[in-house]
């Protein structure tokens, strides 16, 4: 889209004296604290809302009901703003005359223009989000709850979704993919085996 590279400023910080006041923690601290505020609160309410329903309601329905709707909102809000915003990145599909499926997957030229603080959150968001719906539906299948498993798995596949689409914007294809995760796990044991083994001293002996 034409718009896609545009500087967009929704959501920034209103100055830069703001985000450096102070050492400790602060929203202002990112340079678009809403969209992060965002990208992270949807995600928070829906696991935050599966982990307590029960306190709130005891009908399964409503409970279903409104961890699908938190997940939904999750969903096209990650996909649709806070990509966008916070990274530089964008994935949709359109559907041709002739019926076909396309996707598409976008990135930014210019990543200068995001803050690195923004883009690890939104990369730790997108990470820990199946993740933690991943843990919930093993946890509801060891423990026999199958309705409670397939919200969990309706969460994780959402997420993922997200995940795998900006995958894909980061990288141009799978292969590029595959290739950069193959690198990062052979520097992290080449890094280990580089380290000097630890030296086991019997405490019955070393006093």
């Amino acid at each position: 889209m034409s718009g896609f590279e545009n500087d967009i400023s929704i959501g920034a910080a209103m100055t830069q004296n703001q985000s450096s006041q102070g050492g400790g923690f602060s929203l202002q601290m990112f340079g678009k604290p809403t969209i992060v505020l965002a990208h992270l609160s949807f995600k928070a309410a829906s696991l935050f809302f599966y982990f307590f329903a029960n306190f709130f309601t005891d009908s399964f329905i409503i409970q279903f009901l409104v961890i699908l709707s938190l997940l939904s909102m999750d969903f096209w809000t990650v996909k649709n703003i806070t990509g966008r915003l916070l990274v530089g990145l964008r994935w949709w599909n359109f559907v041709d005359a002739d019926g076909n499926n396309h996707w598409k997957f976008e990135s930014a030229k210019d990543m200068t223009r995001f803050p690195a603080i923004d883009r690890r959150v939104f990369w730790l968001g997108l990470v820990v989000g199946p993740a933690a719906w991943t843990f919930f539906v093993v946890t509801a299948f060891l423990t026999l709850k199958f309705e409670w498993m397939i919200v969990a798995l309706l969460g994780a596949l959402m997420n993922l979704a997200n995940l795998w689409g900006y995958l894909r914007c980061r990288w141009n294809d799978t292969e590029q993919m595959t290739s950069y995760f193959q690198k990062w796990a052979f520097l992290n044991v080449l890094r280990r085996a580089q380290q000097p083994p630890q030296q086991y001293q019997n405490p019955v002996f070393s006093a």
